[in-house]
């Protein structure tokens, strides 16, 4: 058998030698990329248009005698931007959550932004084409796992004992009434049937101050009305996507309908999230199902 596949190397000519490392980019010298592995350093030709900076971890892919340099990890070309400020954004991507700089207007938090990883990481700016639901997850014998993200139609907040939407900030204060507003979009779209697998609410703070806030469902689809609350609990997230304590409870009224169309605020210190008008995401539920 040796004798029979070293005859076939022959006819087809001789297989390469391949092999793969680590080592530290150390400069680029005329378009070439020099690298330090262990006492040895040795010129690369770049594999690809990454440029890494001096001193980080890179990959060696050696054909025979040629050296190619590439990433050492993936490098997503977008992300989720988490935060927001100080010239940063902290944005979430497949291999991490990343700090860096961004290019013209700073984004919000929840915007899908393009990234640039060449010698220094930096945010490229909110891509015209925003996240959609992932596809349904088969899950054989269990039925199929479907995911659905709900943007709020609506924000706004009202004095506590007459309808007067004065405000479009959803507001937490012992004077007011904050809410989110869907429609009948969740109850539309979940079936009856379905069970939970999870649920998380998108925070986005424009101020905290004093006590928590004090989460609850309401009974409003659209702005109008007074609301009326189904209880509260105090939580005081952080920003971006945030599983609230009782989320299965909140599948179960919200699925239904009914009493429960929204998400709300029920007083609590004094508060503020954003509006509609300042970051789209806010108040959006991601929600997964079974069904």
């Amino acid at each position: 058998m040796i004798d029979e596949a070293a005859a076939l190397f022959d006819g087809f000519g001789r297989s390469p030698r391949v092999s793969i490392r680590r080592a530290v980019f150390a400069e680029a010298v005329a378009g070439v990329a020099m690298v330090d592995m262990g006492d040895s350093r040795f010129a690369c030709d770049f594999g690809s248009g990454y440029v890494p900076r001096p001193g980080e971890t890179v990959q060696i892919l050696t054909v025979d005698d040629r050296h190619l340099l590439f990433p050492a990890k993936p490098l997503p070309g977008t992300g989720i931007v988490f935060t927001s400020g100080s010239g940063l954004v902290t944005v979430d991507t497949i291999a991490g959550r990343v700090q860096m700089p961004y290019i013209g207007t700073a984004p919000t938090s929840g915007d899908l932004v393009g990234i640039s990883w060449s010698e220094l990481p930096y945010c490229i700016g909110k891509l015209s084409v925003q996240p959609k639901a992932p596809d349904p997850i088969p899950d054989p014998g269990a039925g199929t796992v479907r995911s659905a993200t709900f943007q709020a139609i609506d924000t706004g907040s009202t004095d506590r004992g007459a309808a007067r939407w004065w405000q479009d900030q959803p507001w937490a204060s012992n004077t007011t009434f904050g809410a989110w507003f869907y429609g009948t979009q969740i109850r539309d779209t979940i079936p009856a049937s379905a069970a939970f697998v999870s649920l998380e609410f998108f925070v986005s703070w424009q101020q905290r101050q004093g006590d928590a806030p004090r989460f609850a469902l309401h009974d409003q689809a659209v702005k109008g009305a007074l609301p009326t609350f189904g209880g509260f609990a105090a939580w005081a997230p952080d920003n971006g996507w945030q599983i609230p304590s009782n989320a299965a409870g909140w599948f179960a009224a919200l699925k239904a309908g009914g009493p429960s169309l929204g998400v709300g605020l029920n007083q609590g210190g004094f508060n503020k999230f954003s509006s509609r008008a300042q970051n789209a995401m806010t108040g959006a539920l991601r929600i997964s199902w079974r069904s």
